[in-house]
């Protein structure tokens, strides 16, 4: 018999303390102990508290045997807090004594001291030591090995579950039964299978409350562990399975309690992957073994109730638990293990932070107007989404001048803590803990808004889920990686076109047309909006998914339900507002920065953050910027921010210092110049750049005199705007230098020599002579130098006429001065046919002046002369600059000529240019507005008049215009000397899409002016 069938032994206490005498020669004090098998006493000794313990009859010798070795292992191995085996006198492990059912086998162990975890008040600190301690126990037990481990019919081992599965039949409740039965399904199906590939190892398997010792002094702190009856070996998981089944019955809040028995037993011991996925269901079956056990004893002891009481606290447990999704404790399990809460979670991730997606509403979001919808108090007015008054808010929140035809979207953040959700649909068996955080990100926008496949995929479900405050019309789509991986999106608050739309199994490409927002009465009862999100894994859902999520357990949601916005990719700024927006910093301007600093546009912009070609404003919209033509290789490129950060670094000093970068790039960047222009000075601006070149002028030739063009701009110092007639003409200017001479401006649109042949360049060169003359008139000798840029910014875009340059050159040479061509704004590859924007006039200057793109934003500017020049410039008055010249900014530099290279931007202006210059065109056909188009790569402009005949200017529409489009999100501006100029000079990453988005724009602003009789 067995010594479940065996009764226990029931030696008075006289026997006992006879049997302590004789085989330990230990006298004291004995107090019997509750024991269910066997018989166990404490006793009370000079010598110290120990237990005696005469085992059952009919029990197993193998298996007190191992109970034996693995005290003697574990003592060995130095664990704390197990009893110590007593040696007999005779040295032997044990003694025999008669339990009056047949021989026992008698032994004698420590007492370990503290009180039983059952009396103790429970703790999250308490259970995470709890797991420690296990942890600790299964890690002193690897290697441990014994015969009697093995136990093939041990009614107790958690890998024999399915032994017992007949005995389900034994619950009386029909619900239970139910319940179980479905549980030992699920075990077969989905546990059983894996368990051959898992760790095996000697187990305790019973690290129940009166098993467990706690510190006396320190409740929290779990310090020993009692009983070895139930000793067997098996799956080392079923260690922390089995402490957790016991650890969880009444825990008020079961997530907390099992990420702390788990994690702390990891801690100690880790697991694997496959161990993590295993554990929630063995914990059950732990659990279901235990009520199908006493069932059965119940049904064989019909007059013991304690055998059916005793069940109550698991199955509460047990139907807690079938009230939560179980996929969700798996994935608990693994996050506590120290894994990714679904196996999917960290390659959908890599896969999204890759992938091209489209929008999944148009406009695309990423470029619409916006205000970010939140909860938390920021706009105290706002009403609940779910009040109808909410739709009114919203529509009163829309910039008052934003054009009809521009988007306006409110987003509701991913992450977000909301106390909307308040309803019984969002409560928890499982813990007291409401779930209360948005899983995914709401777009609002009116109603039948259309929604669009970001992704190619296949329709899982087109569902309705009609509770209030549910998603109303649902859709999901399956998407899979490239490593087969799967993920799914979800589409919730749509219209009732959903189902004439997407059906189960049907294949979807991205941009598809998919479902519209709905309304009010068909989308569960919200303001109209589309909430979208991703899922890793569908856990045990089908047509519907969990929209909100736990806060303490968000660490395990974000990997089940992953940022939408990997998707969207929307600017984090869409998500919060801004404490200080444009209105208040014009106030601080006011008070703080000089009035003669313009800002641009009649509603300012505050920007925040570029990329590529974009500008971020303070909402996160995305605006294409056209305009900054010193962010040459796009804003904060990696590459030149990556140098930057590297080279600053190391080293910032000034050039009294020697260093190989200034001499690489000054290599490098006189390598892509003509002639004999290799000797390189660098300062820190364009207009710092133009006074030295000017000095080097002045000096080499021994004059003053300079020779400009009509409306040329060549810097903001007062040396510099002496020769900007550009500044010094029009207001809070002054008259002319008398030093300079302003030759006519040779615009080929607007000047007297119309077009662009060689006879025009010639007959606009012939002022450059009367300049000349002018001077050696008023002087005696000729200009030092003529300076001009080689293609006119502000003056309007301005391309000359052929031969220009070239005609004027050879005048000035003549005189023995000096040519110097400004290539601020238009050199390093912008004009597309050519790296420099004299090479369209066939020239080569004597200096060349570079500024803005030359350090992609970074103060770097350069001046390159002939050594013969460079020679006659050091006449003894040294030239030094404090911060030209230094490391960073020559690696700067260096990078900037890497990505123009590498990423081939001068062959892309060239491309992206004749596009742009193509669409223009065809507007000028379309709107009589437009008089001219003119450019080169880049570097382009539309003049505005009114009347192609009288070349009215059109100024006051070329500023709608701008300030139209910028409120369509594209950045442009104008120029020339009427303001009716728009100019385009964008980042060198602008390609071909950019292009069109500007010239969409273009096209919607001029239809819209035509509309309003302006064009």
């Amino acid at each position: 018999m067995s010594a479940f069938e065996t009764p226990p032994p029931a030696l008075d206490a006289t026997a006992l303390a006879e049997l302590a005498r004789r085989h330990w020669g230990l006298s004291g004090t004995l107090s019997p102990l509750i024991s269910e098998r066997d018989q166990n006493a404490r006793l009370e000794t000079d010598a110290g508290r120990f237990v005696l313990k005469l085992s059952n009859a009919g029990e197993d010798r193998g298996q007190l045997a191992v109970q034996a070795a693995v005290l003697r292992h574990l003592e060995a191995q130095g664990l704390a807090g197990i009893p110590r085996l007593i040696p007999t006198l005779a040295g032997g492990d044990a003694a025999e004594a008669e339990t009056g059912f047949g021989p026992g086998v008698l032994r004698l162990v420590t007492w370990v001291d503290g009180p039983l975890l059952s009396g103790a008040a429970r703790s999250i600190a308490q259970l995470s030591s709890l797991g420690a301690y296990m942890g600790r126990l299964t890690r002193a037990l690897q290697g441990f090995g014994h015969p009697g481990a093995f136990r093939p019919g041990f009614l107790w081992s958690l890998d024999n579950a399915s032994d017992v599965a007949d005995w389900v039949d034994d619950i009386a409740d029909p619900g239970r039964r139910t319940l179980v039965r479905a549980l030992f399904a699920r075990y077969g199906a989905r546990i059983a299978p894996r368990l051959s590939g898992l760790r095996v190892s000697v187990l305790h398997q019973d690290a129940n409350d009166n098993n467990v010792i706690v510190d006396a002094a320190d409740p929290g702190r779990v310090a020993g562990l009692i009983d070895f009856g139930d000793m067997a070996h098996g799956r080392t998981i079923n260690e922390l399975a089995i402490t957790l089944a016991y650890a969880l019955l009444d825990a008020p809040d079961l997530y907390a309690a099992a990420r702390a028995v788990i994690a702390g037993y990891v801690a100690e011991f880790p697991i694997t992957v496959d161990e993590a996925e295993v554990l929630f269901d063995l914990m059950r079956m732990r659990l279901a073994m235990s009520v199908c056990i006493s069932s059965r004893r119940a049904r064989e002891n019909p007059g013991n109730d304690y055998l059916t009481i005793s069940q109550a606290p698991a199955f509460a447990l047990l139907e807690r638990f079938d009230r939560i999704d179980p996929e969700f404790m798996v994935a608990l399990c693994r996050k506590a293990a120290g894994f990714d809460a679904t196996r999917g979670a960290g390659a959908v991730r890599d896969h999204l932070g890759r992938l091209a997606v489209s929008p999944v509403v148009l406009p695309d979001p990423a470029r619409a107007a916006r205000i970010a919808v939140l909860t938390d108090g920021t706009h105290p007015d706002m009403p609940a989404f779910s009040d109808r008054t909410f739709d009114g808010w919203l529509a009163a929140q829309r910039p008052a001048g934003l054009p009809d035809g521009v988007a306006f979207y409110g987003f509701g953040p991913y992450g977000e803590k909301r106390s909307v959700y308040a309803a019984d649909q969002f409560a928890d068996a499982a813990s007291p803990e409401r779930r209360t955080h948005h899983t995914g990100i709401d777009i609002f926008a009116p109603k039948g808004t259309p929604v669009h496949a970001p992704l190619p995929g296949k329709v899982l479900s087109v569902t309705y889920n009609a509770d209030p405050l549910d998603y109303g019309h649902t859709l999901i789509l399956e998407h899979e990686t490239p490593g087969g991986v799967p993920f799914w999106t979800l589409y919730g608050h749509l219209a009732g076109t959903l189902p004439g739309l997407a059906q189960p199994g049907q294949r979807v490409a991205a941009g598809d047309l998919i479902a519209h927002f709905g309304d009010w009465h068909e989308n569960g009862g919200w303001s109209p909006h589309l909430h979208f999100q991703i899922m890793s894994d569908m856990l045990s859902q089908s047509g519907n998914f969990f929209g909100v999520g736990h806060e303490s357990l968000w660490d395990v949601w974000s990997d089940i339900i992953p940022d939408a916005n990997l998707i969207l990719r929307l600017a984090p700024e869409s998500f919060a507002v801004d404490p200080e927006p444009p209105a208040d910093l014009m106030a601080r301007r006011a008070r703080s920065i000089g009035p003669s600093l313009s800002v641009s546009y009649d509603e300012k912009l505050k920007m925040v953050r570029g990329q590529g070609p974009w500008l971020i404003d303070h909402t996160g919209r995305r605006y294409l910027d056209a305009v900054n033509n010193i962010t040459h290789v796009g804003h904060c490129h990696p590459h030149v921010v990556a140098a930057i950060a590297r080279q600053a670094g190391i080293l910032n000093t000034n050039t009294r210092y020697l260093s190989e970068l200034m001499l690489d790039y000054s290599d490098r960047l006189t390598a892509k110049l003509p002639g004999d222009l290799k000797v390189a000075y660098f300062v820190n601006s364009g207009t710092e750049a133009n006074e030295l070149a000017l000095r080097i002028a002045r000096t080499a030739t021994g004059r003053k005199s300079t020779v400009v063009l009509d409306w040329a701009y060549h810097g903001n110092s007062g040396g510099m705007v002496d020769v900007s007639p550009y500044k010094f003409k029009r207001k809070g200017g002054y008259p002319q230098p008398g030093f300079v001479e302003i030759a006519a401006f040779p615009d080929p649109y607007r000047g007297p020599h119309k077009g662009m042949s060689a006879a025009s360049g010639q007959a606009y060169a012939a002022d450059v002579a009367r300049c000349l003359d002018a001077l050696r008139a008023r002087t005696g000798s000729g200009a030092a130098a003529f300076i001009a840029e080689s293609i006119s910014g502000v003056g309007g875009q301005v391309v000359y006429p052929d031969g220009y340059l070239a005609a004027a050159y050879k005048l000035v040479r003549a005189e023995g001065g000096i040519c110097i061509a400004d290539e601020v704004q238009c050199g390093f590859g912008r004009v597309g046919s050519a790296f420099w924007g004299f090479e369209l006039q066939g020239v080569v200057p004597d200096i060349v002046v570079m500024g803005k793109p030359i350090g992609n934003g970074h103060p770097l500017a350069a001046v390159v002369t002939t050594p013969e020049l460079a020679a006659r410039f050091a006449n003894g008055m040294e030239y030094f600059n404090s911060f030209g010249g230094n490391p960073v900014s020559m690696a700067v530099g260096l990078a900037v000529l890497d990505v123009i290279e590498g990423e081939g931007l001068q062959q892309k202006a060239l491309a992206t240019g004749a596009h742009m210059l193509g669409r223009f065109a065809q507007m000028a056909a379309r709107h009589p507005l437009i008089g001219d188009v003119r450019g080169r790569g880049l570097f382009s402009g539309i003049e505005l008049v009114r009347d192609r005949a009288t070349l009215d200017p059109a100024t006051e529409e070329a500023g709608w215009i701008v300030n139209h489009i910028r409120q369509q999100g594209v950045l442009a501006s104008t120029d020339g000397p009427l303001d009716n100029v728009l100019k385009f000079k964008p980042p060198m990453v602008f390609g071909l899409n950019e292009a069109d988005i500007l010239c969409d724009a273009l096209e919607t602003a001029f239809a819209e002016l035509a509309a309003r009789g302006r064009a």
